[in-house]
């Protein structure tokens, strides 16, 4: 048996009318201080509120700060 992998509940804010406020991710999502969220046709991005470095606790806060589709 192996060990889940570790997760962090984070909270967005200023994501999409529809997207949930609290998201459980994986650590391996969390790339560059940035986190890559699929939604609809294409993903949503949120980077920290804080400008502190580090892996991000339960309850961090993500600020939307762009969208890209979903590629053809």
């Amino acid at each position: 048996m192996g060990s889940a992998e570790p997760t962090v509940k984070v909270t967005l804010k200023g994501a999409p009318a529809g997207m949930p406020e609290t998201v459980l991710v994986r650590f391996a999502e969390l790339s560059h201080d940035r986190l890559k969220i699929p939604y609809r046709a294409g993903y949503e991005h949120f980077v920290p509120e804080t400008t502190t470095r580090g892996v991000p606790e339960d309850g961090a806060v993500f600020v939307w700060c762009d969208r890209t589709k979903f590629a053809e």
